[in-house]
């Protein structure tokens, strides 16, 4: 099926990993999960062709192939003249994904301290452990498994995947468990009228306002940007306040330097930084 994209618009496993760690490629075809199905999807003319069971409205929202992308770049020179044009034409054909919230969060649990291969590693031996296999034209994958699933798993069945910091198969287990639960209530905070800072506290925290081990501001700002929608969240970790350091001058901690791109880029922030990340790690 043909599904057309306000233009520009490319498919690359680079950019795509940056952001959801888990699309495959196979010749011209990247194979990759949306709304619990295996897809393959390749560039065409004037938007992308996919097979597989998700719905198109699924693949249409999961790549934001109807987002005005022309008025987000408009508003990043407008905010940047010196450093953003150079980048978008750069980079002018990437979207912010619109992941599932459980998948996106579950991702980014186990990403500390790790680059986007390691990350992809970790995930494909959760979705071996306890992913269910999903099949396409001959081509099996699993996917990530449930937050019910991972709510009852042993610790020692996580601990041996080894999924990197101590921390995080217990981590995993005490969110997955809030999430069945609808404890920690991911398409609410994905709702607009929720905002940016009320989805990031929470993502943080408990309901009793316990901290979730491991889970910081970097991890709940890439969760609100990549699939709750909050496309003014701003991750920055040290290869982004790098990058601030060296473009823009700006000193001071991490905190300090989300707190002047969010002034600087507004609602548009998140894609500013995936600008920078790509042109950093490119």
């Amino acid at each position: 099926m043909h599904l057309s994209a306000r233009q520009p618009f490319r498919l690359e496993c680079g950019w795509l990993n940056a952001q959801a760690f888990r699309w495959k490629q196979e010749g011209d075809w990247l194979y990759g999960i949306v709304d619990g199905a295996l897809i393959r999807v390749c560039n065409a003319d004037g938007g992308i062709e996919f097979e597989g069971d998700a719905p198109a409205s699924a693949v249409e929202r999961y790549f934001r192939l109807d987002e005005d992308i022309a008025a987000v770049h408009d508003a990043l020179r407008e905010a940047d003249p010196e450093h953003m044009p150079r980048l978008i034409k750069d980079y002018d054909h990437i979207r912010v994904l619109r992941q599932d919230p459980w998948e996106c969060l579950l991702a980014y649990i186990c990403s500390p301290r790790a680059k986007v291969k390691g990350i992809s590693k970790k995930l494909d031996r959760l979705a071996k452990e306890f992913g269910d296999c999903r099949a396409l034209d001959g081509v099996e994958y699993r996917a990530l498994p449930s937050a019910q699933r991972l709510a009852d798993a042993a610790p020692a069945d996580l601990k041996k995947l080894k999924l990197g910091l101590p921390h995080i198969p217990k981590t995993i287990r005490e969110v997955a468990a809030d999430v069945h639960a609808c404890e920690l209530d991911l398409p609410r905070l994905s709702q607009s009228r929720v905002p940016h800072a009320e989805a990031r506290k929470r993502l943080k925290n408990d309901r009793k306002g316990n901290g979730y081990h491991g889970i910081g501001d970097k991890i709940a700002d890439c969760v609100c940007l990549f699939s709750l929608g909050k496309d003014e969240a701003f991750p920055v970790d040290r290869h982004i306040g790098a990058a601030l350091e060296r473009r823009y001058g700006l000193g001071g901690t991490l905190t300090s330097k989300r707190k002047w791109a969010c002034a600087t880029f507004g609602k548009n922030a998140g894609y500013a930084g995936q600008l920078l990340f790509l042109d950093q790690h490119g």
